[in-house]
């Protein structure tokens, strides 16, 4: 959000069976001086061009600054892909990293045991869809909330009266260690979580900062994995006559994928190492960042490099000497998303599980690139040399 701007706050929820309650607290934002964000409201931002699920999500993704969700009896619409609209919401919440706040009728809370022992059962007279209890299950396992029940607006209303003063204080304290230690910390740079473990610098929060960075990166270059997918380039078509230039072109393309592999395998061999530090040593998260942007923008190139080839041009001749070369990527590629994948996924679980107390924890990260098809392709070299020569 921009300087100068008050804090929005989402509240996300059916809106029939708990449109009291979205009321109330909408009041109780406006008494922090905070800006309430909510659906049925005229000053709910809309795009005319686009659908209410997209205005939606679209809203918690450029305006929310804290996300309150509220959990009733109902499940609401629910999408193509079966989940609800506000469940979309939380989802969209928690990738962008802002603080939320989970409340949930305390008639759901106390039946949420019953049906966990027994899902198959019917319990209709609480809720209108089971959706409803596995949404709550899955907001009360994830680790970063703290769900609380509710019965009357004025549960929620007492509960958010001490924590929103505990988040000011949190900010205050934030922006007392990046003064303190002069940290510089770009929107562009480092995402929300990846900013705040930096501040905070928990437990391997060397670890967990690359895991982010590399996943968040890349997740931004979806696009290209897409256009990968479907074959599509959108720069010119690149078309060669003379045999000899498309020889210049296969060697020249040939030693550009051979130094995008030595790239990728320095950032990962060597200098994301460095940047974590030595043993009993803080790590820079500077250089962290460095490696994780230049191994994504690495993985960005040699998709593009694959890409290439969609646009080239030439004798039919060299067909397929240009499908072998065309896969020599293939394995890089795989390898590199397997390697951002398992971080994330793995980093933060081992750390949770030290600090639960498992005294060894072993996570193996090997990264080693399998060979191209280098026969394959230096055998049909020979033949187009004999060919045109």
């Amino acid at each position: 959000m921009p300087v100068g701007y008050k804090p929005t706050v989402f509240v996300s929820s059916t809106c029939f069976d708990l449109g009291q309650v979205r009321a109330d607290i909408r009041e109780l934002i406006n008494t922090f001086g905070l800006e309430p964000v909510l659906s049925e409201y005229d000053s709910f931002p809309v795009s005319p061009d686009t659908d209410t699920i997209s205005n939606c999500l679209r809203n918690v993704r450029e305006k929310a600054d804290i996300f309150i969700l509220l959990v009733g009896s109902r499940y609401g619409f629910q999408t193509n892909n079966g989940k609800s609209i506000t469940n979309l919401e939380y989802i969209e919440a928690k990738k962008k990293g802002i603080p939320v706040y989970v409340f949930v009728n305390s008639n759901i809370m106390n039946i949420l045991p019953i049906w966990k022992n027994n899902p198959t059962a019917d319990f209709s007279s609480h809720v209108e869809n089971q959706k409803v209890l596995e949404f709550v299950e899955s907001v009360s396992h994830f680790k970063s909330n703290w769900v609380y029940k509710f019965d009357l607006a004025q549960d929620i209303k007492s509960a958010l009266l001490q924590q929103i003063p505990y988040l000011f204080m949190d900010s205050l304290e934030s922006r007392r260690k990046l003064k303190a230690n002069k940290l510089t910390l770009p929107e562009n740079k480092y995402p929300p979580i990846a900013a705040r473990l930096v501040i905070e610098k928990p437990e391997g929060w060397e670890y967990l900062l690359f895991a982010e960075l590399c996943k968040s990166y890349m997740d931004d270059l979806k696009y290209k994995k897409f256009d990968l997918e479907y074959g599509l380039s959108f720069n010119d078509v690149v078309t060669i006559d003379d045999p000899l230039e498309v020889f210049e072109w296969i060697s020249s393309h040939n030693s550009e994928m051979l130094k995008l592999i030595r790239i990728t395998t320095t950032l990962i061999n060597t200098a994301v190492t460095k940047s974590f530090g030595e043993p009993g040593v803080e790590g820079d998260y500077e250089k962290i960042q460095y490696v994780s942007q230049r191994l994504i923008e690495v993985y960005g190139q040699i998709i593009d490099w694959k890409l290439s080839f969609t646009t080239l041009e030439v004798d039919n001749e060299f067909g397929p000497i240009l499908t072998v070369l065309s896969g020599f990527p293939d394995d890089s590629i795989f390898k590199i998303e397997e390697l951002v994948q398992r971080l994330y996924t793995e980093t933060p679980a081992a750390i949770q599980a030290i600090n639960d107390g498992e005294e060894k924890v072993t996570l193996d990260f090997t990264f080693v690139l399998e060979s191209p098809d280098v026969d394959s392709f230096d055998k049909e070299f020979d033949r187009l040399i004999k060919l045109y020569k």
